[in-house]
This record gives C-alpha cells, structure tokens and sequence, in this order.
C-alpha cells in the first residue's frame, strides 16, 4: 500500500526529467519505505534493478556485470532508463574499486540525456560521514540526496483509513511513523492484542526489533541501552542524565551526539522568548517513538517478560500508563495540525513553526510567533475529562513566562470541552477549540 512520500516522489521525477546523468542518493533506516516508494516511482518507467549483497569481488562482478549491458540495450532502444542500484554501500566492502568502476561506466556517450542512475541505502551514518571519503572523485558526481523519514500523523492516518483518530494517536506513539513497523499492526484486533502479540509474545515480530536496529547502527549497545533507559524516564535534562547513568558529561554528549545522528534522540531546543533566561536549555529525550515505547515500558521489565505470561506483564506494566504515555505524541500530533493550518493559510497571521517553551515555570506545548510579532500559544489535553476554564488560566499564566501577551489561543482537548467554556469562548476570535473530530 502505497501512501504519503509526495514530495520524495516528485523529487525522484524532476530528477528523472533532467538532462545529462542525474545520480541521486535515496537513503534511510530500514524498514521506512524506500524499496516502496523506488517501485512506485519506477512503475511506469524503463528500470534496471540490482541489490547489492555483501560478497566477494568476484562473485559480486558475476552478479553486476550484466546490469550495464541491461541499461545499454534500453538506451540503445531509444528509452529513457533508470538504473537502481538497491543498497549500494554494501558494494565497495570487498569490491574496493566499485566506484572507479562504475565511474567509468557513466562516462560513455550513450547514457548521456538517456540514463539517471539512484542508488539507495539504509545505511544512515555511512551516508552522512563516511560515504564521500570512499567514493573518492565519484562523489562530485552526485546530483542531490533524499532522506527518506518517518510518516508524519496525516500520512500515518492515510495508511489507516477505518481507524478512528484516537486510535491512531495511540498507534503513532507505540510504533511512530516506520512503515515496516505499521504493517504488522492489526486493526481488527484491539490496542492491547496488538502490543501482546507484536512485542510480549516468544515469536513477537517486534519482540527483539529494538536491540536489532541499534546493533546495525551502533557498538557498545550496553551503553547505549542505559542511556536510552534513562532517556525514557522522561525526565529531559542532561543532569539528569548525569546523576543516573555516572557517565561523564563528555561521554554522555558523545554517545547522545550518535543517537541523535540516527534519528533515535533528539536535544530540545525551546521556544526563546524575549525573556531568554526564561527558557531552560540542555534537555534530550527519545525521538524514535518505538523505541521510546520500547525503553518505557519493556526493557525495564524484562525479567518479568522472560518468565512470565504476555497477557499478565500487559496488565501489570503497560495498561495503567499507556493512556499517559499517549499524551506526549498528542502533543506532537498538534503541532503537526497546526504546521498544516499555517501552510495553507488557515490561520490568523502566518507563523513560524510551532515549537515547544521550556518553561522554568512550566511548558508551554505550542508557541509560534508571526511575521510581525504576533503571538501563539496553544496547550493540548489528553484525558478523560473536557477541558475547561482551569487549564485555559493555566495556560495564560505559563504564557507570562516569554514577556509577551499571546494574541491567539489554540486548545486541543481529547474529550472536547466543557459547557461552561464553550460559552466562555463563544464569539471570542483570539480562541480557537480543537476536538479530535477536527484533528
């Protein structure tokens, strides 16, 4: 099923379009589509398709050598071809001169206007840090690169289209937005069935996922599991991090600074408002929501899950804290809301970004400051209860902390809002409420 990736689509087109050779770089984590997202593009197209595998040079060559003269009796055809060569970084592990091979290979005449050539990879940090360095003089051939992410909330509703909002806040804070991970997911079986079955169960899809993707990607995996452990206490600041673990502060930034280079950790950074000594600083969390799901509820327990029973370890260690721990991807799936409002103009002003203020009196979920200073201040509510009066004064009291008066209010209430505030509200342009029916 193919859903959302429309501007990485048009990307690949425009590049296909393009006179000379157009080398393109798609890459990202496993599991995030780009095998998905490379047949779609090439669904109407002249391709030739290889997957590199991790072999000898010789029996590497057994395998490529015929791809060239594929694309050479295309181009000889008059077609327009492009040539995919799926995870390419595996290609030069013991076929040294891959590179300069293949560079000549791209210097013949013929492919000139007739070929564009997009090499793929899963390899995130190889791409960013090593790449260029091995290819040598290949890498100024390079025409430009894709980062292939996670769905955003409306792309991950797309691939749940007759499941309800609230249930796909709760599937984006458990898996995020990994297609790999979303097509396990089972929605005719309940929230709970699903987490026992994918993660408690002895043969779970998702049961060992976590310690897989971080050995591809990292060494010293026992630090990292104490550092992602203590992350997913939620309590975001580096001393924090400090005081819990016993690392140094120098080894922690080290270890962080390769987290966030995989897209699994993320450094906070607030909201500044014009009271700057009002935003704290040096705060880091879990950005990889399957993981943070993962180091929040399982691996703390493991023992229990080792010798116990699935379904007993859910009521015990996730039922009563799952909704809470919903509540920060809520969070998240507001601003996205309002990140779509701002770029359709279906706001009052237009706006930055909305970001979060680290408060040292308290968070403000949502701020966004306007082209002429305009002032936005939002807060979410997760819970069983309509939101009223109370959290609106609390939101206008935290909002004193940036030194300016908000002009505009957001409100996000999971069970909407109460009757009182709803009256309160009415006729009041500054203030806008947001049910999940709106979401």
């Amino acid at each position: 099923m193919f859903v959302g990736r429309k501007s990485e689509l048009k990307k690949l087109n425009e590049a296909f379009i393009k006179d000379g050779l157009p080398i393109v770089i798609l890459y990202g984590r496993e599991g995030i589509g780009k095998t998905t997202l490379v047949r779609e593009f090439v669904k109407e197209k002249d391709f030739v398709y290889y997957l590199g595998r991790e072999l000898s040079k010789k029996e590497q060559l057994l395998y490529f050598e015929p791809i060239p003269r594929q694309v050479d009796l295309k181009v000889a055809e008059g077609r327009k071809v492009c040539l995919v060569i799926d995870e390419f970084d595996v290609m030069q592990k013991a076929y040294k001169d891959f590179y300069e091979e293949l560079e000549t290979e791209i210097s013949r005449p013929s492919w000139q206007g007739h070929v564009m050539i997009l090499l793929v990879s899963s390899s995130v940090q190889w791409i960013e840090n090593q790449m260029v360095e091995d290819m040598g003089s290949f890498s100024s051939y390079i025409d430009s690169f894709i980062k292939l992410r996670e769905f955003t909330f409306l792309e991950m509703v797309s691939r749940f289209p007759d499941s309800s909002t609230e249930e796909c806040i709760t599937i984006y804070s458990i898996l995020g937005g990994v297609p790999g991970y979303l097509d396990y997911w089972n929605t005719s079986d309940s929230i709970r069935d699903n987490i026992i079955r994918l993660f408690l169960k002895q043969d779970g899809a998702l049961r060992k996922e976590a310690f897989r993707f971080l050995k591809t990607s990292l060494r010293e995996l026992p630090l990292y599991n104490t550092i992602l452990s203590v992350l997913a206490e939620d309590e975001p600041k580096l001393n924090y991090l400090y005081n819990r673990t016993g690392f140094s502060r120098a080894k922690i930034s080290v270890y962080i600074k390769n987290l966030i280079q995989i897209d699994v950790a993320e450094k906070y950074f607030s909201y500044e408002p014009k009271k700057k000594d009002r935003a704290m600083k040096g705060l880091y969390g879990i950005s990889d929501r399957f993981l943070h799901f993962w180091y929040k509820f399982v691996f703390p327990n493991l023992p229990e899950l080792e010798f116990g029973e699935a379904e007993s370890f859910y009521e015990s260690y996730i039922r009563n804290e799952l909704f809470g721990f919903v509540e920060q991807t809520f969070g998240q799936v507001c601003r996205e809301f309002l990140i779509l409002m701002n770029r359709y103009n279906k706001l009052p002003a237009a706006f930055q970004n909305p970001q979060i203020f680290y408060g040292k009196e308290g968070m403000i979920p949502l701020v966004a400051e306007g082209k002429k200073g305009e002032l936005l201040v939002g807060t979410c509510k997760w819970s069983e209860e309509p939101m009223g009066s109370r959290e609106f004064e609390t939101l206008m009291k935290l909002t004193e902390q940036t030194g300016q008066e908000a002009d505009y209010f957001y409100l996000f209430s999971r069970e909407g809002f109460t009757d009182e505030f709803l009256q309160t509200a009415q006729g009041m342009d500054q203030i806008e409420l947001v049910d999940l029916d709106r979401l």
